[in-house]
């Protein structure tokens, strides 16, 4: 019998830690009137509505902003206001990991009875060119089915992927211990080597972090940001959920047993030269755990714990009689 304890607990706070890997997303644009000119001095400012959270830029003598460090995710709500011109208000905004995200907007002069008052504004992720690379979003992960919760069941979703023995993700055709593994900026790889599927605690086939802890998933195959790097095949980049101004959490049972599995499979079968299948051995794989996140301090302080037990019962590979 194999009990297996995974404990994932985050505070966090209006504070970003430099690592390794990417963990955040960046907003950058151009603020006009409606004769193209630049307009400087416009306050940008960005609100996270879920944990209140805000970012603030002035545009510079070309009319340009820029936000870094920014919590993916969203929603957020962006204002742009300029004295002797109209707001410009762009709601409901999402951020993805290691995006930098691009609006332009054009204000239009107020002050001015006008029958159409016209505000304006285009946005697009900036990097048609920025290499090949998938982002898994949160909507995504909640959706999707999965069998192992490993971030395996998820990278299949990049083309350039391939499930390899183990549990592991081939990307581009390397092994996967060729990828690079990174969570919340830290790398996560297996540097050992023992691990089929490359990663921590693949040698007693659990996940080093549970899924339900996981936010956003994002896989670079050639990426030109010099942010990346570390690895020939690719690299698997992935945050953690934090807590938000209410309190929410999650509750949940998985159970697997010979019953809900197949019998031997065809590969198998022609291995060994028998007729028909046969029903696996008796063996159970129960998981329970839970999450729970919310405010310490609302607007500022955050926390976030999710905890899972696995207790899996597998019958001995080799049996037999031993003398002392």
């Amino acid at each position: 019998m194999k009990k297996l304890i995974l404990i994932n607990c985050l505070c966090i706070m209006s504070l970003f830690a430099f690592a390794q890997g990417v963990t955040t997303s960046s907003l950058i644009g151009t603020v006009t009137d409606q004769n193209g000119e630049a307009l400087i001095g416009v306050n940008v400012l960005a609100t996270h509505q879920p944990t209140g959270t805000t970012y603030g830029a002035v545009t510079d003598l070309d009319g340009r902003y820029k936000m870094n460090n920014m919590k993916v995710g969203g929603p957020y709500n962006i204002s742009m206001t300029y004295v002797g011109f109209s707001d410009n208000q762009l709601p409901n905004q999402y951020l993805s990991l290691g995006e930098v995200r691009k609006y332009d907007v054009v204000l239009q002069e107020g002050g001015v009875l006008l029958e159409e008052l016209v505000i304006s504004g285009s946005s697009q992720p900036i990097g048609t060119s920025t290499g090949t690379s998938t982002n898994i979003s949160n909507a995504q992960i909640e959706n999707m089915p999965t069998l192992g919760r490993n971030l395996s069941d998820y990278t299949r979703l990049t083309p350039q992927s391939r499930s390899t023995f183990g549990g592991g993700t081939s990307l581009g055709g390397q092994n996967n211990r060729y990828n690079a593994v990174y969570i919340d900026g830290a790398v996560n790889n297996d540097v050992f080597g023992l691990a089929a599927n490359g990663q921590n605690g693949g040698q007693v086939g659990i996940a080093p972090f549970s899924i339900d802890a996981i936010d956003q998933i994002q896989v670079v195959l050639s990426p030109y940001d010099v942010s990346y790097g570390g690895f020939a095949g690719g690299g698997i980049n992935a945050v953690t959920k934090s807590g938000t101004n209410k309190f929410e959490g999650t509750a949940y049972y998985f159970s697997q047993g010979e019953g809900l599995a197949g019998e031997t499979n065809g590969q198998l079968l022609e291995r060994t030269g028998a007729d028909e299948g046969e029903k696996l051995d008796e063996f159970t794989n129960n998981l329970v755990g839970l999450s729970l996140g919310g405010p310490i301090v609302k607007d500022k302080v955050f926390f976030f714990a999710n905890a899972e037990i696995q207790n899996e019962e597998t019958p001995t590979p080799f049996a037999g009689d031993y003398d002392g």
